[in-house]
């Protein structure tokens, strides 16, 4: 409980008290202590961080998060490039440090790098913008510390299936003979780490998507049966069926139930 409301309070906590950048292949930072937290993304490079005394290997996408009046210093023989902010709450009491690292598809740099450019632009209502993505940092940073590593290979096979939600021809069967692996023991290894087969996990993402759809239908003017095609299901009925097994309503009895108008 007291975890969650470390959480909580950082998740509205204010915004970052400076955003900078080393533009230049940086070889050496003297050893150096801050009065807030410091958040510090390497973009480039790979070498040592000392903190507090102890060494700790980085390399490009690293994030690290450290204490106030930790002192911390980082160095490479072939150089490094980093994104660096200050800032006053993190929900760890007691640590020195939290080590993360980026999505693959570097979501968080993506976030931190804006909030650099507008920090250092000051264009008009800057500070509620430059807040906004200091919170969407803040959650990221609450995701990447709850998440569960995946097996490669289970990485891997969560990547192809959310990239072909809306794909009505794809099939998981393949996916185990891509990595020249045997039919039941992935699935087996995929529900281990996931706690779904594939085709339960495709399906729970497609229901998923086809309920996010549903609540903008209003607003799109999307019928039923184009939210089916668009979730991946080829027959509209067979949708409605999987639809109501994991939700226990109809999608058309869902939208009367919330509201929102189907356009037929």
């Amino acid at each position: 409980m007291e975890q969650n409301k470390h959480t909580e309070r950082y998740a509205r906590s204010a915004g970052p008290k400076y955003v900078g950048r080393l533009f230049n292949s940086t070889y050496r930072v003297k050893v150096h202590t801050h009065e807030l937290w410091e958040g510090v993304y390497y973009t480039d490079g790979s070498g040592i961080v000392e903190i507090d005394g102890r060494r700790y290997p980085f390399k490009k996408g690293d994030i690290f998060l450290i204490a106030p009046e930790t002192p911390h210093t980082d160095y490479s023989d072939t150089g490094f490039k980093n994104y660096h902010y200050t800032f006053h709450e993190f929900p760890i009491a007691g640590s020195s440090h939290l080590l993360l690292h980026d999505s693959d598809g570097e979501d968080f740099l993506n976030i931190l790098r804006q909030m650099y450019w507008e920090y250092h632009l000051k264009r008009k209502n800057w500070e509620n913008i430059v807040n906004c993505l200091f919170d969407a940092l803040n959650q990221y940073i609450i995701s990447f510390m709850n998440e569960t590593a995946y097996n490669p290979y289970v990485s891997s096979a969560v990547k192809e299936i959310i990239a072909n939600i809306s794909n009505p021809d794809f099939n998981t069967e393949h996916m185990a003979g891509r990595f020249a692996l045997n039919n039941d023991y992935f699935r087996r290894l995929f529900k281990k780490s996931t706690g779904d087969t594939p085709v339960q996990f495709l399906t729970k993402k497609r229901v998923a998507f086809a309920l996010q759809l549903l609540r903008t239908s209003r607003e799109t003017s999307i019928t039923i049966k184009e939210i089916s095609r668009q979730a991946g299901f080829h027959d509209y009925y067979y949708f409605s069926r999987v639809f109501k097994k994991r939700t226990g309503l109809s999608p058309r009895r869902w939208l009367e139930k919330n509201q929102i108008n189907d356009h037929p």
